[in-house]
């Protein structure tokens, strides 16, 4: 999956502070929790600068608790946690930063009628 945010956007635009290969990581780790998190509609909307707001955020949370060592992780709603409690509070900041960028109807599980 490719991220939905390039590193001269995040830089220039977002005013990000990470390094090139820090971002790459991150971005790609946070473009795969946002599709996840979307059930694959952020992908039609690669383009919308919600989306890379979002990644933007989500990357720059994930580069910051990747230093923590974690305690735990379960698959289903993607439950973390790290040794350092504060990094859990900065992972629910990436979740909600998510969901204060991305419309509703692209996080619901269920069917819609357009």
């Amino acid at each position: 999956m490719t991220a939905f945010v390039n590193y001269t956007y995040y830089r220039d635009i977002y005013g990000g502070t990470l390094d090139k290969q820090t971002f790459k990581n991150a971005a790609a780790k946070a473009s795969a929790y946002i599709g996840k998190l979307t059930f694959g509609r952020a992908s039609e909307h690669s383009d919308d600068e919600r989306v890379k707001r979002c990644c933007c955020e989500l990357s720059d949370t994930l580069s910051e608790i990747s230093g923590g060592v974690k305690l735990s992780e379960s698959v289903g709603s993607w439950n973390v946690t790290y040794a350092n409690s504060e990094n859990t509070s900065e992972l629910s900041y990436a979740r909600a930063a998510c969901r204060v960028w991305l419309p509703a109807e692209w996080l619901y599980r269920g069917v819609t009628r357009e």
